[in-house]
C-alpha cells in the first residue's frame, strides 16, 4: 500500500524541512494556532516561526530546548530529560507526530496532483490517530495526503478534525515538506556570556 509505504519512510527519514499551519474554525470563524517553517536532521529540530500570535525560535538538541524569549532577548535552556520531543510541544517539533496511526480502514485513491514539479498521488483516509493529545480533544480525523510517486515521500497532508465537546469547532493542520535526506546543519544558537543559566 502506497501510505504505508510512504508513512514508513516519512517515520525513518534522517532529514526534511517543513512548513506547518494550524488553526481551527468555530462557527465559521478562523483562529491560527501556529505557523511555522521547521527542519529535522538525526533528531534534532529548529522551527521558527508565530505560535498562538507569538514570535517563535526553538531549537531541540540532543534532550535540550533553546527557546529565545522575544521579551527579554534571551535565549531560554530547558534539560527536557526526556528522549520524546512530543511531550513538549506535539505537530511543531515534531510534524510526523500527526502521522502515527493505529489502523487505517480506507484509504482512497483521489486524483493526482503535481506539487513542485513532483507528480504525487492525492490519497484520503480516515485513520485512528496513536496521538494521544489529538484523540482526547478530537474526533472524525479526516487527511489528505500527498504522496511523491517517484521516492514514496510525503509532499504535503492536510488534517481535519471535529473537536469531541463542539461540533462546530475544527482543527486543520497543514505540512508541507521538502529536502528529504539533504546535509541539514542544526547546531545550538550562540549566547552570550550573561545569557548562561
Amino acid at each position: 500500500m502506497e501510505l504505508q509505504t510512504a508513512l514508513n519512510n516519512m517515520l525513518g527519514s534522517d532529514s526534511f524541512r517543513y512548513k506547518l499551519h494550524s488553526g481551527f474554525t468555530v462557527n465559521d470563524r478562523k483562529e491560527v494556532i501556529s505557523e511555522v517553517e521547521g527542519e529535522k536532521s538525526n533528531g534534532n529540530t529548529h522551527i521558527k516561526g508565530e505560535m498562538v500570535n507569538t514570535p517563535v525560535d526553538i531549537y531541540y538538541i540532543n534532550r535540550t530546548i533553546y527557546n529565545y524569549d522575544s521579551l527579554s532577548k534571551k535565549w531560554l535552556v530547558i534539560e527536557s530529560g526526556t528522549t520524546n520531543s512530543e511531550e513538549i510541544l506535539i505537530s511543531e517539533l515534531n510534524p510526523l507526530s500527526n502521522f502515527r496511526f493505529t489502523n487505517v480502514n480506507v484509504v482512497e485513491k483521489v486524483k493526482f496532483e503535481k506539487i513542485d514539479g513532483a507528480e504525487c498521488l492525492v490519497v484520503k483516509c480516515r485513520p485512528s490517530v496513536e496521538t494521544q493529545l489529538l484523540e482526547n480533544l478530537w474526533k472524525d480525523f479526516e487527511y489528505l495526503i500527498w504522496i511523491d510517486y517517484h521516492d514514496d515521500n510525503i509532499r504535503k497532508a492536510v488534517l481535519t478534525a471535529t473537536n469531541k465537546r463542539n461540533e462546530t469547532t475544527n482543527l486543520e493542520i497543514q505540512v508541507e515538506f521538502s529536502d528529504f535526506g539533504k546535509k541539514i546543519e542544526i547546531t545550538a544558537p550562540e549566547r552570550s556570556s550573561q545569557n548562561k543559566k
